[in-house]
């Protein structure tokens, strides 16, 4: 296992959303948004700390199969930023996020499933970071790749080659530890809480609807339903279906609940009108 170090982190975001039926039972309304990104704001300070590369590597004979999610980022995302072998990465840490005794573990994967990255960083090495945190942060991370042509070559050319980034708030980075939370990441720093997000998916080319929770102003609570889109690409490629959320569609129907475990957004895979998969997702914004 390779182990080279350097990181940092920061972040923003956005989203869309639409409804569907789940079993007979109908996840809210469709909700349809005009594709209005945030635009980044000019960058505030940062907090920075170590990453730590525990995996790199590339695979030729690209096996679309594995964990459902595959990222959950700002958009718009921005692109690796090419210098070479020194690379930046930005995180969103909202208010009250406890971080005592966690880490960051993060898996990055290219569209074209050629490149995969595992990353950790520890929440214990920032001074700043008090748990819970009394305000919303900004992480930067700052990581030297072993494969910058890689990075390169995802910073200049267009989709499919583009990396998704899965941000785990855990105890530790086994991949068996259950994950605490999901965090946003992105390529370019934000100044301002996350908009519009992107969440990217191995569908395995079925059905993919992104499920949340809202509250209204008198304290009824309903599902709604995101329809993701499958990613258009010749081949199999590692992700295939990305679903946009955009908070301020969602506003005008109540409060996105994310601190409730049990209505928890998640992704939904579906064939037909059965469910294949229902997979939680652990969001803090």
């Amino acid at each position: 296992m390779n182990r080279s170090t350097v990181g940092r982190i920061l972040i923003w975001g956005g989203v869309m959303l639409a409804g569907a039926m789940l079993d007979g039972a109908m996840l809210g309304g469709f909700i349809h948004a005009s594709p209005v990104h945030a635009q980044p704001s000019a960058p505030q300070e940062s907090l920075a700390l170590t990453a730590t590369i525990l995996n790199e590597g590339y695979e030729p004979a690209v096996d679309v199969s594995g964990t459902t999610l595959k990222g959950v980022m700002v958009e718009p995302s921005g692109h690796p930023d090419g210098q070479a072998e020194h690379q930046h990465l930005y995180l969103w840490l909202p208010r009250q996020l406890e971080t005592r005794d966690k880490r960051l573990c993060l898996s990055l994967n290219s569209r074209d499933g050629q490149y995969v990255s595992q990353l950790e960083v520890p929440l214990g090495s920032g001074p700043a970071l008090s748990s819970p945190l009394e305000a919303d942060t900004v992480l930067r991370a700052d990581f030297t790749t072993t494969k910058p042509e890689y990075y390169t070559r995802y910073a200049d050319t267009p989709p499919p080659h583009r990396l998704a980034v899965l941000a785990e708030l855990k105890a530790d980075c086994n991949p068996a530890t259950p994950r605490d939370a999901v965090v946003v990441a992105g390529w370019q720093p934000y100044a301002a809480p996350p908009e519009t997000l992107s969440v990217l998916v191995n569908a395995g080319r079925l059905e993919a609807l992104l499920a949340v929770w809202l509250e209204n102003n008198l304290g009824n609570r309903q599902q709604q339903g995101l329809r993701c889109a499958p990613i258009e690409a010749a081949s199999r490629i590692a992700y295939d279906t990305a679903c946009e959320l955009r908070l301020s569609s969602l506003h005008k129907y109540g409060r996105l609940l994310l601190d409730d475990p049990g209505r928890l957004p998640s992704i939904i895979l579906r064939r037909g009108g059965s469910v294949a998969a229902a997979v939680p997702l652990e969001l803090r914004l």
